[in-house]
């Protein structure tokens, strides 16, 4: 077993772990102000980096998840006044979901409180430390996928 891919798993799997248990979902959104599950902070993160309004499909391939997952949760977030459904301009039978305005506020917060934990977690890295970081998380993410067969979204 080669001793340098162990421990890069090891130092992966603290990572997701750290960034997947509850109590640090509990903390982001506490910290942002709204009280969102995870799939929901996905959801409207998703839509606010998207900026515009995208069809639940679309929505559930980004996320690498299953369509009626996005369906309940974006029902959910409607009542809530988080998300509003818009006509789709290439198709006026069919529906896109938005954010509104509130929704928007939510996502950007949730996002501003990871930039700020991501920003102190590297404000002692250089540069070239946090561009490598950068380069290499995205490489990984991409072979990752490759390997396992899934599609990129």
């Amino acid at each position: 077993m080669d001793p340098d891919l162990t421990t890069i798993l090891a130092a992966y799997r603290r990572l997701v772990t750290t960034l997947n248990r509850a109590k640090t979902h509990a903390q982001l959104t506490e910290a942002a102000g709204v009280r969102l599950d995870r799939p929901d902070v996905q959801i409207l993160v998703h839509l606010l980096d998207e900026g515009g309004p995208r069809r639940i499909g679309a929505i559930a391939e980004a996320l690498r998840v299953e369509s009626p997952h996005v369906t309940r949760h974006v029902s959910a977030l409607e009542r809530r006044g988080l998300l509003e459904r818009v006509r789709d301009p290439d198709d006026g039978r069919a529906w896109r979901i938005a954010l509104t305005q509130h929704g928007a506020e939510a996502a950007d917060s949730c996002r501003r409180i990871s930039l700020k934990w991501f920003g102190g977690a590297l404000a002692d890295w250089s540069d070239h430390d946090r561009a490598e970081l950068a380069r290499l998380l995205d490489r990984l993410a991409d072979d990752i996928q490759d390997e396992v067969h899934i599609p990129s979204g």
